[in-house]
């Protein structure tokens, strides 16, 4: 989901209302004013007195951000990765099911040893399931009993599909809550997969 804000942007001389978003690869603006700046192609990001001075190529916005400043221009700089945006620590025990990705495989293997590509590890700390297809959803109620309480399930579908047995947003919040299981991140995955994280409710943890 990442970072949303109001704030008032000065562009080319000009102050303008704008709403504020900030993922790991891209700062948007919507509003009086619409603009997106690629992460890639910000050249310096200051922060002072309430103000976030961002430069990229050849233009440069100060938006007034108050004391979020300091936090976003660190955001802007050093952007999370995909597995800290999922959570995936050292010693995390990941089961990834249904997706081919031999970046994203080799990348997760050296964050940690514990990676089950294919099958379903007891008590993971985070499952990873690609949706091809609706009735792939049906599998979050055996994949919630493979889970640490404390874990998180990652539903990844593909974007922008509107056939009417492809997976949509709406289908896969839905299959979430069926099965008693509560959302609390969406994310991009990739240019062409979106995400949503699962948890158990806190009141239903064990231990």
């Amino acid at each position: 989901m990442g970072t949303e804000l109001a704030v008032e942007g000065k562009y080319r001389r000009k102050s303008h209302q704008v709403k504020l978003h900030l993922d790991g690869k891209l700062i948007t603006l919507r509003g009086e004013l619409k603009l997106a700046i690629a992460l890639k192609d910000v050249r310096r990001a200051i922060a002072k007195d309430g103000r976030l001075t961002i430069k990229w190529n050849d233009e440069t916005i100060v938006l007034n951000v108050g004391d979020k400043a300091e936090r976003l221009a660190e955001k802007i700089l050093h952007p999370p990765s995909l597995l800290d945006k999922l959570g995936i620590k050292p010693k995390s025990v990941v089961s990834v099911l249904g997706l081919e990705d031999p970046s994203f495989l080799k990348d997760l293997r050296r964050r940690t040893d514990s990676v089950a590509d294919g099958s379903l590890e007891p008590k993971s700390d985070v499952v990873i399931v690609l949706a091809a297809k609706q009735s792939d959803l049906q599998r979050l109620k055996t994949l919630r009993r493979s889970l640490q309480s404390n874990g998180a399930i990652w539903v990844l579908w593909k974007k922008g599909l509107k056939g009417p047995q492809d997976v949509k947003e709406s289908a896969v919040f839905a299959a979430g809550k069926a099965h008693g299981l509560v959302d609390v991140k969406v994310a991009a995955f990739s240019d062409e997969l979106s995400a949503l994280k699962f948890v158990i409710p806190v009141a239903e943890r064990v231990g």
